[in-house]
């Protein structure tokens, strides 16, 4: 039997925990999509075949850095930025928490992976192939 999504105790919840653990700056992200909702329209499944194939070749080049090396590179390229959850429109799932600080990577030019960091893990939660996950500067 699968665990409740909503369960407090369910062990999908997000935890803020070891998302700034220093421990593991010097290692590679690690990526899961565990998270990430199917019929929200900012899925896998909702892309196209080229943003599918240009994520597997970011995500491919992201886990041969560094979290420090990512976070130290351009937003826009290899490197992170932080995120708001007030600046997210699109919905997020019920078992992410208020204490989830979000991070951007990117995919495909300047389309973002949204999710977060829980140590060496990049839970993806959203893909904004068509810019309307969250307000735009």
């Amino acid at each position: 039997m699968k665990p409740d999504r909503k369960d407090s105790k369910s062990p999908f919840k997000a935890r803020l925990g070891a998302a700034t653990s220093e421990n593991t700056d010097a290692q590679p992200p690690i990526f899961s999509f565990e998270m990430m909702v199917a019929d929200t329209g900012y899925s896998v499944n909702c892309c196209q075949n080229d943003d599918q194939a240009a994520l597997a070749r970011q995500l491919f080049a992201l886990s041969r850095l560094s979290w420090r090396d990512i976070k130290s590179a351009h937003r826009h390229g290899l490197g992170t930025e932080k995120m708001e959850r007030g600046s997210i429109k699109a919905p997020l799932p019920a078992s992410v928490t208020e204490d989830v600080t979000f991070l951007v990577l990117r995919f495909n030019g300047k389309k973002a992976m949204i999710g977060y960091r829980d140590g060496r893990t990049f839970h993806i939660l959203l893909l904004d192939h068509k810019f309307t996950a969250y307000k735009h500067g």
